[in-house]
């Protein structure tokens, strides 16, 4: 039987649209990493009440990436390189990650989502790597870059990310500025960079939910990339 899973996303402008009109707009390779596995992509733009999302009938969701994160959600003040806010997307978001913790609906969270969940656990980011002294790793490659492999991530043995991957070091793609800083509650460290930036997370209460901060989904016969997406969608 067919799987139902919720992918999150924002709003752009598209040339094609008339009257410049903002649209919800996805990454087709999210959609197709479900359906190769016979599954059912739907998609979630920015909810104006986000009271009213309800994911307890999917089997599983992503929340993607994208712009950052209002600061304000986490404490603090917004910084010059903090852009492409957007607090309908937050909200619907944060929406989603609480009715999937509450029904315990499996959770892929990538790169904004990634630090979101880690947002919604209570956590805090840096708000621009470079700026806290993380200038040894290339985090923020030209879109250009985005199908290749950029850094290494060191996996711990004692995850839910390695048992995924089965594999201690990776090769991954890197487009992001920000990252996790200090951690959320009922999470678990499960990756890291060279120069210390946390790039795997997962949820130690139960609920089954992985945080990563690359992009699986733009390099989807990357043998890592299919190994994750057979987890999201088995």
């Amino acid at each position: 039987m067919s799987k139902l899973i919720g992918i999150s996303t924002g709003l752009k402008n598209v040339d094609m649209a008339p009257g410049n009109i903002p649209c919800v707009v996805i990454n087709t390779d999210f959609v197709k990493a479900c359906n190769n596995y016979g599954n059912t992509a739907v998609i979630f733009g920015p909810h104006e009440n986000s009271k009213s999302i309800d994911v307890s009938k999917f089997d599983a969701i992503i929340i993607s990436g994208g712009g950052d994160i209002n600061p304000n959600s986490y404490g603090e003040e917004k910084l010059e390189k903090t852009i492409r806010i957007s607090d309908h997307r937050d909200n619907t978001e944060l929406a989603m990650l609480k009715s999937a913790e509450e029904h315990n609906v499996k959770t892929l969270a990538i790169c904004r989502g990634h630090q979101l969940l880690n947002v919604y656990k209570g956590g805090t980011l840096y708000q621009d790597l470079k700026d806290n002294g993380f200038t040894k790793v290339d985090h923020d490659k030209p879109f250009d870059d985005a199908r290749s492999h950029i850094h290494d991530i060191n996996i711990e043995d004692n995850s839910k990310l390695y048992k995924i991957i089965q594999e201690n070091k990776i090769q991954v793609n890197s487009i992001h500025h920000q990252a996790i800083n200090k951690l959320g509650q009922d999470l678990k460290i499960t990756a890291k960079s060279s120069d210390g930036v946390i790039e795997g997370v997962e949820v130690t209460s139960g609920w089954d939910a992985v945080g990563i901060q690359w992009h699986p989904e733009n390099m989807l016969e990357d043998p890592v990339s299919i190994k994750l997406f057979g987890w999201l969608n088995s």
